[in-house]
């Protein structure tokens, strides 16, 4: 079984639980719901992956101490990365590619 296969399958109960009568069932291993929309009755897909990186501190629940993951306010990790720079080589490359090519 693979690693957070019974996590998801808890995940999933509740889920239907949550819904009862609007959910609908799993599909290719997405759960579809029915919702509401302007008056109009409309289905969800809810798919379930297991993080590689977790959000907050392994084993709680929230972000904010309070219980409640407050997904408008959680840390973004920063990711600062240099432009990919072109190298002679490269583009050396790119003109040879093209010229054989005839572009």
């Amino acid at each position: 079984m693979a690693k957070g296969q019974i996590a998801k399958e808890l995940v999933a109960k509740k889920i239907a639980e949550a819904f009862g009568n609007d959910y609908i069932g799993e599909i290719d291993k997405k759960f579809y719901v029915w919702s509401q929309e302007n008056g109009s009755k409309m289905q969800v897909c809810i798919s379930m992956t297991i993080p590689k990186n977790p959000v907050g501190e392994a084993g709680t629940s929230d972000i904010g101490g309070n219980g409640i993951l407050d997904f408008e306010n959680m840390p973004v990790g920063q990711s600062i990365s240099e432009p990919a720079e072109v190298t002679k080589e490269e583009v050396k490359l790119a003109e040879d590619l093209l010229a054989r090519l005839g572009l």
